[in-house]
């Protein structure tokens, strides 16, 4: 069907959030096959919102390509590696000592200046955790949001930004905390700015004009389509914007030859690029409150106490959480991997940073054109969304195996030309498998609690993806061999798609609407 988005001044958007009565609410539910929130109604979404909605991506996904997944963990290793020192901890390193080699002070231990980017990695989810947790449920009620949407965009980018004042080696102390800072608002935004996909999906249009339906299989088909077509539109056009930044990036390394400032330039770019485009969500996305922060209950603790009343109902969301245990998986193995082949092109292949960005060019194209490659095939063969991220988790399988072979045989990451097949195979998994990801947890959390669940959801993934860049560095530390890492990122890529087969996703839905009730009574 034809999508009409009403006007600002059309007669169906005049109306402003309300809050409606239990008895309306679990009507509209039952109406509408599970479509919204029990909790609240409002406007109708309209092009603007949604491209509001669009434009977080196209201002933050630069800072995930350009700077998160290229320039900054080459920079952090180089700055490091010219500020470190050999095994005598009093020789400086120089241009011939292996990175494997060099050690730098790190707090109060030593480590390999290949292993510094992923340590840094670690630290930095592991503040996202006790963030998520503090924030997430606190933004499901009045008009906390946007605002944490707004605050953490503005916050991450000026970190970026500050990138700008690390011109010499020793300031690696620095880089590294400003690396954690912003990769902790990026974390934050995403929890805010994936909430609002449920929120959009139910207030779309054709989901709105889908309750006419006469099954509530026709409108959940409805939703789901609409779902996946607005996050799959979401991550091409976040890809689009990174790959811009990309190219100005790409162009100031190697017009400076190379050098680690030209790289911090770029960053610094991307956090100017981040801040000015913040301003489209910040006009143009609607706030859509939720309801008042319940009586009795403080700002301070309130999302803490909700998310362990959460945790102690696990069991009776039994499929929520099953996904949630796969996705800790899959998110941290497919992230993990990517930082992984950079280091190991980088010290065992000796790729230099032109090479490596081409590789990095590479993986958002790629993942643009994956997107709709993977939602075609969905609607043509009419797959359902938890069986594309089966396929898709199967596929990545091949890559940690493909990295194993070079033990054994002469391919396998044993050429520099190998990591542009690589690119391309990845980047054509990458942005399908979170988008159907993030459309499935949608369909699996409990209506009106989107920020809470979101928070959950991103805990599973920053939270997980210590484990990934700490393993691989206690291996690299280990064995002096980074390539045994895949080993453990086989692991790490096998065991989500195990799980996914027991995900029930219509015992989800009844159980996530079943816990949404539950909690309005009390």
């Amino acid at each position: 069907m034809d999508t009409k988005f009403p006007s600002d001044s059309d007669s169906s958007v005049e109306k402003v959030s309300t809050f409606v009565s239990s008895d309306d609410q679990g009507t509209a539910l039952e109406k509408q096959g599970d479509l919204g929130p029990p909790t609240l109604s409002g406007p109708i979404m309209d092009k603007k919102e949604l491209w509001g909605w669009y434009g977080i991506s196209w201002a933050v996904e630069p800072y995930s390509v350009v700077v998160s997944a290229v320039f900054l963990p080459l920079v952090l290793e180089s700055l490091a590696h010219q500020a470190g020192f050999q095994a005598d901890r009093v020789t400086p390193c120089d241009e011939a000592t292996l990175s494997r080699d060099c050690q730098v002070l790190f707090g109060a231990s030593w480590i390999t200046t290949t292993s510094l980017p992923l340590y840094c990695s670690a630290i930095s989810v592991v503040l996202q955790a006790f963030l998520f947790v503090g924030l997430s449920s606190l933004a499901d009620h009045g008009d906390w949001r946007k605002t944490f949407l707004i605050f953490f965009n503005i916050a991450g980018a000026l970190s970026t930004i500050c990138l700008f004042a690390v011109f010499k080696p020793e300031l690696y102390g620095l880089a590294t905390a400003l690396t954690i800072i912003s990769n902790l608002c990026f974390g934050a935004v995403h929890v805010f700015f994936y909430a609002y996909l449920h929120t959009l999906t139910e207030h779309h249009p054709e989901v709105v004009e889908a309750a006419r339906l006469e099954t509530e299989e026709e409108r959940r088909a409805v939703r789901e389509r609409v779902s996946n077509s607005i996050s799959g539109n979401c991550f091409a056009i976040g890809y689009g914007g990174a790959l811009i930044m990309l190219v100005v990036g790409a162009l100031i390394v190697y017009f400076c030859n190379q050098t680690n400032y030209s790289m911090l330039i770029s960053c610094g770019l991307s956090g100017i690029w981040w801040l000015f485009f913040t301003l489209v969500p910040a006009l143009w996305l609607k706030r859509r409150p939720g309801p008042p922060l319940p009586e009795g209950e403080n700002y301070l603790f309130y999302s803490f106490k909700q998310v362990g009343r959460t945790f102690r109902q696990a069991g009776k969301l039994s499929n929520t959480f099953l996904f949630l245990m796969a996705w800790f998986f899959l998110s941290d193995g497919y992230s993990t991997i990517v930082s992984v082949s950079i280091l190991f092109v980088k010290s065992n292949l000796k790729a230099n940073n032109i090479q490596l960005i081409i590789a990095a060019f590479i993986v958002p194209f790629s993942s643009i054109i994956g997107n709709f490659l993977f939602l075609f095939i969905q609607r043509r063969l009419k797959i359902s969304t938890r069986n594309m991220i089966i396929i898709i988790g199967t596929l990545y399988i091949l890559l940690p195996i493909y990295g194993i072979l070079g033990f054994f045989t002469p391919f396998g990451l044993r050429h520099i030309y190998e990591i542009y097949v690589v690119a391309v195979y990845h980047g054509l998994m990458f942005g399908a498998v979170q988008s159907f990801c993030r459309v499935l947890f949608c369909e699996l959390l409990p209506p009106g609690h989107e920020n809470e669940f979101f928070g959950l959801y991103e805990i599973t993934d920053k939270g997980s993806s210590w484990i990934g860049p700490l393993v691989s560095g206690a291996i690299s530390d280990l064995t002096g061999e980074l390539r045994y890492a895949f080993y453990f990122l086989l692991a790490m890529l096998a065991i989500p798609v195990v799980i996914l087969y027991f995900v029930d996703v219509e015992k989800g839905k009844k159980e996530a609407i079943a816990f949404s009730k539950r909690q309005k009574r009390h």
